[in-house]
């Protein structure tokens, strides 16, 4: 047994001391030092230390060598913007993603549930545990921002929640009302701007002052009044008596109504009576009287007759969807 480990001996120890050589350079591996040393020509530098390793950089690389080399720090985060700004619908809902700098040039996507999440501003209702956030219900395109953190680092994403729908804000949500005229005149937290309020005591309800284009906060100025084509103040419904000659004289029925009512789902109905009992409703189309390019003032002709009385009253009613 000791021939055979002797003879095994003679096979490994050639193969160890193997050196390699060149016209350019002479390596030998069996060389025992302090983990390699420093070895340079006129064309290159080599540094074989077996060290705690080191960064070396120059202006087309990077070389992270070693333990130490390995070792990174963390420069910032930043959230990940597809684009800027980036939308989202109201109530809808969005992934944001986060990614972290290093001071090595490299980056890497986190987890979304490394970092803390919040809402910094806006109509967001919120942003869960995953980075998921959801849009509150707005009446116009309004801005918001999300934020989050890790440690001592944080960043922030500007977001854009796009209005789609005329009447779903609370609290005036699925009220006939266009959310933008309410918020307008009863703020965004108002209880006095519903449909069947009068709010400002002169007899008619924020339903009719929005038809027919009225002030809801201002005491009733009267009757629709118009001057030309293009002026008109809005009012109350008035007859109006008109004579085109001297020998033809008759009665209209003038009332004003906001000239984007078909968009808005309004629809005004003129009904006639004689007695305040019974009611007729006109098919005759309202005629333009003025239009100031959000209200016009209309008419149509009154009815002779309502169940055999004569037609001496009026009314018009209105109806959204």
């Amino acid at each position: 047994m000791a021939v055979a480990t002797r003879i095994g001996l003679l096979f490994l120890l050639p193969l160890a001391a193997w050196a390699g050589t060149s016209a350019d350079y002479s390596v030998d591996p069996t060389a025992l030092d302090g983990g390699g040393a420093l070895a340079s020509s006129a064309a290159y530098t080599v540094n074989p230390s077996t060290g705690l390793g080191a960064v070396g950089a120059s202006a087309n690389y990077a070389l992270r060598s070693g333990y130490a080399g390995q070792l990174l720090d963390l420069l910032d985060i930043t959230i990940a913007e597809p684009s800027s700004p980036m939308t989202l619908n109201e109530r809808a809902t969005l992934q944001l993603a986060v990614t972290a700098n290093c001071d090595d040039a490299t980056k890497a996507v986190l987890s979304a549930n490394d970092v803390t999440w919040s809402v910094q501003s806006g109509p967001l209702a919120g942003v869960n545990a995953t980075g998921l956030v959801t849009a509150g219900s707005v009446y116009q395109n309004a801005a918001a921002v999300a934020r989050a953190a890790l440690g001592n680092f944080s960043d922030t994403v500007g977001l854009s929640v796009i209005n789609t729908g005329l009447d779903d804000f609370a609290p005036y949500a699925t009220d006939g009302l266009p959310d933008t005229w309410q918020v307008q005149y009863f703020g965004e937290s108002g209880t006095l701007g519903g449909p069947t309020v009068d709010y400002d005591n002169d007899g008619v309800v924020n339903l009719l002052e929005f038809a027919f284009g009225s002030n809801p906060s201002l005491s009733s100025g009267g009757f629709v009044r118009w001057s030309g084509t293009t002026s008109i103040t809005a009012g109350s419904p008035m007859p109006y008596g008109f004579q085109s000659d001297p020998s033809t004289f008759s009665y209209r029925a003038v009332f004003s109504r906001r000239k984007d009512f078909d968009t808005l789902g309004i629809s005004y109905a003129v009904e006639f009576s004689g007695d305040l009992i019974t009611w007729g409703a006109s098919t005759s189309t309202p005629t333009v009287l003025a239009d100031d390019g959000t209200v016009q003032a209309v008419y149509v002709p009154y009815m002779t007759f309502v169940n055999g009385k004569k037609a001496t009253f009026f009314r018009v009613k209105v109806q959204t969807q």
